[in-house]
């Protein structure tokens, strides 16, 4: 029988286990998986219930989440996620909003909201979450847990409710450094570099208010000390607000492209955050898509050639601590526009990028330090985030 109690309104569905001796390397962890991974003899919720109602039961497991049962792991339910995967906050207007432990009278991020949740209250080892466009690294930086975007492409999306192949990848939330390492290892991802030289992109830094900037560069003076050599990582506000436009183009189209047909068939209720991402993606030209396209192969093309193997660059995983519960529509909105700025690159980079913690940073508030580097290199930004972790 499922031992969880939850605690934090984090699951949708709990899974009962009959007693069992389990084998493989994590063999003792217990994990949760985002609603939107499918699992044998289970339907998905995705965060509406007008789309639970209507789904069918999963006939297969995520080959994402059946590699780690293979290995051990004990599966003890699904957990909940904004509609459809797509906002940031995880204020699902059918279902309310996961418990952010760490700040509980605000959001707890989202669109991975439960998974976050979960790790952050101690209710489970790790969760695996969706990353589009910051949907594991916001409620990292919120919640104030680790939070890793792996690789695109690099574990297997079959069977994850899309929004676009061009950008979803699986992340993975742990209180530890280690049990994501172990993760990764089952996943067949390996560490392969030692990082050499630090690089900071400063327009990031300058996102924050003054009191977070201050703090932040703090923590990051105990950073520098585990490095030699440093170079800045320049890109300005004009050429953000270009990649910020190319990803919000990108990932509203294809949600749009996704889910129209069951929209327009179904009439179902919906929040306003999804209603309205869902109108605007309606509204782009497939010739503004595919313009967006060409400019996201262009941006791989710049992370390419500026950032060398050995490089790790480092900045504020979002530009502010979470949003207050109370926070209005238009204030999320403007949010959400600010923080896709720091959520961009990664996600069009096709780079790992993990959310290392930086507790109490402002009113009690966590706030994510990232360290992203180039493709494949998820393991070495793991055990990288483990030595920072005991010093910020």
């Amino acid at each position: 029988m499922s031992t969880i109690v939850d605690s934090v309104s984090a699951f949708t569905q709990l899974i009962d286990h009959p007693v069992e001796h389990q084998k493989g390397p994590l063999k003792g962890y217990l994990f949760a998986v985002k609603d939107v991974f499918d699992v044998k003899g289970l339907r998905t919720q995705a965060g509406n219930p007008d789309y639970f109602e209507q789904a069918g039961v999963a006939d297969l497991t995520a080959p994402a989440v059946s590699i780690l049962q293979d290995a051990g792991a004990k599966l003890v339910g699904k957990t909940h996620t904004d509609e459809l995967g797509g906002s940031l906050f995880g204020l699902n207007e059918h279902y309310g909003p996961p418990i952010n432990s760490n700040s509980p009278d605000r959001v707890p991020g989202g669109s991975s909201s439960g998974s976050a949740a979960a790790v952050a209250a101690n209710l489970i080892d790790f969760s695996l979450g969706g990353d589009t466009s910051g949907s594991v690294r916001a409620p990292a930086s919120f919640c104030g847990i680790y939070g890793l975007r792996t690789t695109h492409g690099r574990i297997p999306i079959t069977g994850v409710l899309p929004i676009s192949d061009k950008l979803d990848t699986v992340g993975i939330f742990a209180n530890s450094p280690d049990a994501i390492s172990h993760v990764l290892a089952v996943y067949g991802i390996v560490q392969q570099r030692n990082f050499k030289r630090l690089r900071v992109i400063p327009s990031l830094l300058n996102h924050l208010n003054e009191e977070l900037r201050n703090s932040f560069q703090s923590r990051l003076k105990k950073v520098e000390s585990l490095f030699t050599s440093f170079a800045e990582l320049n890109i300005d506000d004009d050429l953000l607000e270009k990649w910020r436009n190319v990803i919000v183009t990108i990932a509203l189209y294809s949600i749009w492209q996704v889910h129209k047909d069951w929209v327009l068939a179904s009439t179902p209720t919906l929040g306003e955050l999804i209603r309205d991402r869902l109108n605007r993606g309606s509204s782009i030209s497939y010739e503004d898509y595919q313009a967006a396209l060409i400019d996201q192969e262009n941006i791989k093309r710049y992370f390419n050639d500026n950032v060398r193997s050995d490089d790790v660059v480092v900045f504020p995983t979002l530009h502010d601590v979470a949003p207050v519960l109370s926070s209005s529509i238009e204030q999320l909105k403007l949010f959400s526009l600010n923080a896709s700025r720091h959520t961009c690159l990664a996600a069009l980079a096709g780079y790992p990028e993990i959310s290392v913690p930086i507790k109490n940073i402002k009113d009690n508030c966590s706030l994510g330090l990232s360290l992203l580097a180039k493709a494949e290199a998820d393991q070495d930004l793991v055990s990288l985030a483990s030595k920072i972790g005991h010093l910020v």
